[in-house]
């Protein structure tokens, strides 16, 4: 029993109930598992390389760490990025004040489109973007910026939510749904082809997706994700 008598788990759930708002799922010491608004943990084996030692990898909008902690937990050294609070955050101006009203701030380490490799202390092997490009207003300008700090032959996964019914009925025309109207925090909902055709135009080769997710979701998310491996030649 730790000094005062309070237990790994007491301390867990401490921390739990001291955070308002928990994205993903994490799984603390004591058994405790954080109430996220999604449940990534079967994803992940299915997604990443099994083994990262020796490599240098970046989380591109980390939030609460759950993909850092993957990225680390194969053994790769791990440096991850997000914005300081929602005041960053590329909001539709229809949304703008609602938002900020309800914001909590988080720690800051850089908005994507401002990243560079002298940002992170250098270029990276691996990147991962969960969850992002769709609220970009400018997606494919995030995805050069990380182009930018990986390495020769550095592989970029990602985790994006996509557009089942635009996938099936275009499966070979980019389109997305322009969002601002009818969400808060999206500008896009793209099918298969637009996530491919964001990243060509930024650069990326070998674009191949890595299977399609619907993990465990709290409303209003209730995305299907697709799962993305691409590579800066």
């Amino acid at each position: 029993m730790p000094a005062g008598g309070h237990s790994e788990r007491d301390a867990a759930l401490r921390a739990v109930r001291a955070n308002p708002v928990w994205y993903h799922t994490l799984e603390l010491p004591g058994a405790v598992t954080t109430p996220g608004q999604v449940d990534l943990r079967r994803v992940a084996p299915r997604l990443l390389p099994p083994d990262l030692r020796g490599k240098r990898a970046l989380d591109v909008g980390t939030f609460d760490g759950f993909w850092a902690f993957e990225l680390e937990r194969r053994g790769a050294e791990v440096v991850a990025i997000d914005l300081g609070g929602v005041e960053q955050v590329q909001l539709a101006p229809t949304a703008r004040a609602m938002v900020e009203e309800q914001a909590r701030a988080r720690g800051v380490e850089c908005d994507v489109l401002e990243l560079e490799p002298a940002t992170i202390g250098g270029t990276v092997d691996l990147a991962f973007m969960g969850a992002l490009l769709v609220h970009l207003r400018d997606p494919v300008r995030g995805l050069e910026r990380i182009r930018s700090v990986l390495a020769p032959g550095g592989e970029l996964y990602q985790l994006e939510a996509m557009s089942m019914w635009l996938s099936l009925l275009h499966p070979r025309q980019p389109v997305a749904h322009l969002q601002t109207l009818t969400t808060s925090f999206n500008w896009w909902f793209p099918n298969w082809a637009m996530l491919r055709t964001w990243l060509m135009t930024a650069g990326f080769d070998e674009v191949h997706g890595r299977g399609i997710y619907r993990p465990p979701q709290r409303r209003p998310m209730r995305n299907v994700y697709r799962g993305i491996h691409s590579r800066r030649s």
